[in-house]
């Protein structure tokens, strides 16, 4: 995986941690959502700003987000895996969840090149740490009674500070899959503190604004719900479409 793949990847996952607040419900969850990402330099690597809508499906054990990009990640935390989806190339990539690991294995793939990237990339998730404050502030976003939060994470890489808006008014439970959504990171030190710490979270977050600081960069995103609610997913809605070629070393992926 080249590194902008792998800033991707963990973008995806950082935008994905705060869709919801906690654990799990009874039916999926079908969530269309209206994201934007500013540029960013890193690494020696420039992602430009994007907009894009991600439809996202959360059940237990399991998610799946599709990008207008026609791409997709499914992500199976029963077997460990995080599967990258390119629909126009008709091909697909295995990760392993533990972000060591998956970190270790992208040096690897890269020769190299990945010798360039600074050892401590590979702990950079280590030590993440979140605090929730909930200000009392209301306002209404939509149809939807909001209350607004403040979202602090720290991490060995870096950190985020978002403000959030969440609903009680949408009926489902949102106490959903937290912990699947951020499988990546749940082997780290202080992931069930994190856990916890989400659930002050009261509902469903239907607006955010984030501005995460790593290495040196900084990188703004914001993000609408626009649709939300239970729903039955479509047969075959976590797995790999059939015919698809596995790409081992993801560079087929960027």
């Amino acid at each position: 995986m080249s590194k902008k793949r792998f800033l991707s990847v963990l973008a995806v996952l950082v935008v994905f941690c705060f869709a919801l607040g906690g654990a799990f419900a009874r039916a999926d969850v079908y969530m269309k959502q209206k994201n934007h990402t500013g540029s960013v330099a890193m690494m020696g690597q420039t992602q430009p700003e994007k907009d894009e809508i991600v439809v996202s499906w959360l059940a237990e054990n399991k998610a799946r987000m599709d990008h207008d990009s026609g791409k997709s990640t499914i992500l199976l935390a029963d077997k460990g895996s995080l599967y990258m989806i390119d629909h126009n190339k008709k091909t697909y990539a295995e990760m392993p969840l533990d972000i060591g690991k998956a970190m270790n294995e992208s040096l690897a793939a890269q020769g190299a090149e990945g010798k360039n990237i600074p050892g401590f990339m590979k702990g950079m998730m280590g030590g993440m740490s979140v605090k929730v404050t909930e200000t009392g502030e209301t306002k209404k976003i939509g149809s939807w009674n909001c209350r607004k939060y403040l979202i602090d994470t720290k991490m060995s890489m870096g950190e985020t500070s978002a403000e959030a808006w969440a609903t009680e008014d949408i009926k489902i439970n949102a106490k959903l899959y937290f912990a699947a959504a951020n499988a990546m990171m749940a082997s780290q030190p202080g992931f069930q503190d994190v856990l916890k710490e989400m659930q002050k979270i009261k509902g469903v977050v239907v607006y955010q604004t984030a501005t995460a600081k790593m290495m040196g960069s900084e990188v703004k995103s914001t993000m609408e719900l626009l649709e939300c609610g239970e729903k039955g997913a479509p047969a075959g809605n976590y797995e790999v479409p059939a015919g698809y070629k596995l790409v081992k070393s993801m560079k087929g992926m960027n």
